[in-house]
């Protein structure tokens, strides 16, 4: 039952952390001074980029976007690595320490929730960036993307349940 719950928590996390984070890649590329406001399009196909995608950004909001993302990322510090594998030798024990797996699986979820909590931050100073009609924008791509999620997430739990 505590691996699912932490397999469903670190499924949970890693599609909410991984919408923006793609969406603002750095790009290379530098546009001509007269060039036109630039889309977020760095991932092709419906649905891609998370809510960012497709907003019609222009360059100073890109680069603001990118050092909001930056100063975040120096925040959260390293990924949750050693922490996974604490958990996994745990459970590849040849004995199982249920005491040691609660506390470790209590420091992933700690140390998810403060990621996390860092992100929503940045991604409301990005979100405050936006024009009102970006906002929109914004605020349908969300929808969306939460739509496809729990469409997958009704899939998988059906499959699950005609596997059993």
């Amino acid at each position: 039952m505590i691996m699912r719950k932490l397999t469903a928590l670190f499924i949970a996390s890693t599609l909410a952390l991984g919408s923006a984070s793609a969406a603002f890649a750095a790009d290379t590329t530098t546009p001509a001074a007269d060039a036109a406001p630039m889309k977020m399009m760095h991932h092709k196909g419906e649905g891609k980029g998370g809510p960012f995608a497709g907003l019609n950004l222009t360059e100073q909001q890109r680069q603001q976007m990118r050092d909001i993302m930056k100063e975040s990322h120096q925040k959260r510090g390293p990924g949750m690595k050693e922490e996974r594998q604490a958990l996994h030798n745990l459970v590849a024990s040849d004995s199982f320490d249920e005491a040691k797996a609660k506390a470790q699986i209590d420091a992933i979820g700690k140390a998810q929730s403060e990621r996390m909590l860092e992100r929503a931050k940045a991604e409301n100073k990005m979100y405050n960036l936006l024009t009102p009609e970006q906002k929109k924008q914004y605020n349908e791509n969300y929808q969306k993307r939460e739509q496809k999620m729990m469409d997958h997430m009704n899939k998988m739990k059906a499959q699950m349940s005609s596997d059993q």
